[in-house]
């Protein structure tokens, strides 16, 4: 195996991890429109939710684009690299703590629990994307 096969390898298990972080989220936003608020219907965290899952789309789509120019010509992108993994790293934070303000909900004991997941696969994504800058193409 090369290097630039451990680079791109790196950068689909992180682009992956960004999918399953993905469908968590559209997985908790049923739960928290209908169950978050007595008799109402929780609006703003789900275009909060939706958000944060456009943003996560649109750095799916570059980590796609990243992987197309490694397989083209094999060129370096560490600035994209580091962006991308600052990005996931902040943006998971901003979400934990919509995680953390869903965790004294008692009706919806699954969000909370699914949200700290989805934001440990940014974290592992972001980790991944971070080690994809130290491996050396040819």
């Amino acid at each position: 195996m090369t290097n630039l096969q451990g680079k791109e390898k790196s950068l689909i298990i992180a682009a992956s991890m960004l999918l399953l972080s993905i469908l968590l989220m559209i997985i908790v936003i049923p739960g928290v429109y209908t169950k978050t608020l007595p008799n109402e219907n929780n609006l703003v965290a789900v275009i909060g939710i939706s958000l944060a899952i456009i943003i996560r789309l649109l750095i799916f789509i570059w980590y796609i684009s990243i992987i197309k120019k490694i397989r083209r010509n094999g060129e370096k992108m560490k600035t994209g690299y580091i962006i991308i993994g600052i990005l996931l790293i902040i943006f998971g934070l901003i979400y934990s703590d919509g995680a953390f303000a869903f965790l004294d909900n008692k009706n919806i004991i699954y969000v909370p629990y699914l949200m700290f997941t989805s934001v440990f696969f940014d974290i592992i994504a972001s980790i991944l994307t971070f080690i994809a800058i130290f491996l050396k193409s040819q």
